[in-house]
């Protein structure tokens, strides 16, 4: 009897406590890369850690745009609703207890916060409008300085993984890209994720709110995100993941299932321009459709096209501590001291330290596709549709005349090259159809690469200086902005070591006359003085003034000349 009560404890304990766990985030990470697949889309799509040469992710161009990269969170939050014309505020969540790299920092009182960009800009005479929706999700935790970024690359065809690290009062942020083989143990697919409904990590189930309440022992929103959120949030962002998490195989579908055939993509984009222009009337049994099947049946994988799951079990963590369970684990497992677990996405042992998640709900356990596509499917149709915006659809018909024949037309028109196999670029198409209608082209703000610094990678090592450096100032007031800055007009601090940096900083004759407070306050140039009045790093320099009144004299000492300010 003795035998039998304690192997059914044994039983018990392995449910409560996660028995089925999987290798950890250290063992996959470290795996080899599964040898270069044959298939086109593995050739042209980058597997690196850093983008492909001449491009960027969404993000980057962003921050480029605005200078620098906003502090505190809800500025950067702001930054995104500012891009939005109707002004409309980013879909956010709390997660207090959810299962990032990060997690272990993240409680009740400090939840993580997520923030998704949910919105499409119309175009203007000169340019097309910025169509993030799906393409740009945040994660912060403030317990860790560190924002996790995905955003969409649009020329490289592929999500980008960053890191804002150091992410914190009066620190020096770094934007840094992330390793991809740590990023996509969870995001298998390299797609976005979140946990299906009805999504119990979220403030939106109302005993998470009410823990998160409770925990910061008041109603007020943290980082301007209120504590409680209807479930129509979590809802949207869930859709928001489903939408961005088709695009790669949007990509595969535009690339692999035509091959070599110029006639195949060309038949795809005039199929998804016919269902853009009425999707209630799309015959998925017309000729042209039929033709697109014989077409892709001509050239498609071995195995099929897999669109990657990106929907992860529910999780319930308030529940997990209730009951028989609850107390199993809270008796079983070494519960982590505040503040334990990874403090960066770079610490996959002390993350792999926690307490085990069930396999069910570990995002490292292998998951099966969503679907396999066949040769007979018209996902490319859709998934090609999707990523025009309402405003590129209209766009397009006023080129058009409103004539569809002659927008379908048009296709023919553009040259065979534009379909040689390659990433498919939704603003190239469109401005390939606008040329083929005898419309100008349209500038677009986030494919240009030519203006932004060069690409960090995670890990590399900051610029360490002496004791007695000059630049130890600038360090403090000036790096955070221009050491390590997308936009290579603003990236001036930069340099591998402290001699690079200096050469750069006196090669920067405007310096000088940007730290020369007394001269230029009160004139047309106070604009131009630096650092910003809004940031930080003013008010600290401010500070520092009342007790050196020569600091600005000593910082612009190491500038030896004045011009063109």
């Amino acid at each position: 009897m003795r035998a039998f009560v304690a192997a059914a404890l044994a039983a018990g304990l392995l449910v409560a406590c996660g028995g089925d766990e999987g290798s950890g985030i250290t063992v996959l990470a470290k795996q080899p890369v599964a040898a270069a697949s044959e298939v086109l889309s593995a050739k042209l799509i980058s597997s690196d850690d850093l983008p492909p040469d001449g491009t960027r992710s969404l993000f980057d161009h962003l921050i480029a745009a605005n200078g620098q990269i906003p502090y505190p969170f809800p500025k950067l939050v702001e930054l995104i609703r500012k891009n939005d014309p109707d002004a409309g505020t980013p879909l956010t969540l709390l997660v207090p207890h959810g299962r990032s790299l990060l997690k272990g920092l993240a409680d009740d009182a400090h939840p993580r916060v997520l923030a998704a960009a949910d919105f499409q800009a119309p175009a203007t005479p000169a340019s097309l409008g910025l169509s993030p929706r799906g393409q740009l999700f945040l994660g912060f935790v403030e317990n860790a300085s560190e924002i996790e970024v995905l955003s969409y690359n649009e020329a490289a065809g592929r999500y980008e993984f960053q890191l804002v690290q150091n992410y914190c009062a009066g620190c020096i942020p770094k934007l840094v890209y992330a390793r991809r083989a740590v990023c996509t143990t969870c995001h298998q697919g390299a797609v976005p994720i979140f946990p299906q409904r009805p999504w119990n990590e979220t403030n939106g189930a109302p005993a998470t709110a009410a823990a998160i309440r409770t925990a910061r022992g008041n109603e007020q929103p943290y980082l301007d995100v209120p504590l409680a959120h209807p479930l129509g949030v979590p809802e949207r962002f869930d859709q928001l993941t489903d939408v961005g998490g088709f695009i790669p195989a949007t990509q595969r579908l535009w690339i692999d299932a035509c091959g070599a055939s110029a006639d195949c993509r060309r038949t795809m984009l005039k199929l998804a321009l016919n269902w853009l222009e009425n999707p209630a009337g799309f015959d998925a049994q017309s000729a042209a459709a039929e033709q697109l099947r014989g077409l892709q049946a001509a050239g498609w994988p071995e195995g099929g096209i897999s669109v990657a799951e990106s929907d992860l079990a529910n999780r319930d963590p308030v529940e997990e501590g209730r009951g028989i369970k609850g107390w199993w684990r809270q008796l079983t497992t070494r519960q982590p001291k505040p503040g334990d677990g990874a403090k960066t996405n770079e610490d996959l042992e002390a993350f792999d330290r926690l307490p085990k998640l069930k396999a069910a709900f570990d995002p490292l356990s292998s998951r099966t596709p969503k679907r396999v596509l066949s040769a007979q499917d018209l996902d490319g149709v859709y998934g090609l549709a999707a990523l025009f915006s309402d405003a590129d659809r209209q766009l397009l018909e006023s080129a058009a005349g409103f004539d569809a024949a002659k927008l379908l037309a048009a296709v023919d028109r553009i040259d065979d090259a534009y379909f040689a196999p390659a990433v498919y670029s939704r603003v190239k198409t469109i401005n390939a159809l606008l040329v083929a209608l005898g419309s100008p082209p349209r500038n677009y703000c986030c494919l240009d690469t030519g203006e932004l610094s060069p690409p960090v990678a995670s890990g590399e090592p900051p610029v360490v200086l002496a004791a007695n450096s000059p630049l130890l100032h600038y360090e403090a007031y000036c790096f955070a902005c221009h050491r390590g800055n997308p936009a290579k007009k603003l990236n001036f601090m930069s340099g591998v070591d402290e001699a690079a940096v200096l050469a750069n900083i006196k090669a920067k004759d405007a310096i000088r006359e940007a730290l020369d407070w007394p001269r230029y306050q009160g004139t047309d140039k106070a604009n131009k003085l630096m650092p910003p009045t809004d940031s930080v790093q003013h008010a600290r320099l401010q500070a520092a003034l009342a007790q050196n009144p020569e600091l600005l004299d000593e910082m612009r000492a190491v500038v030896p000349g004045l011009f063109d300010f």
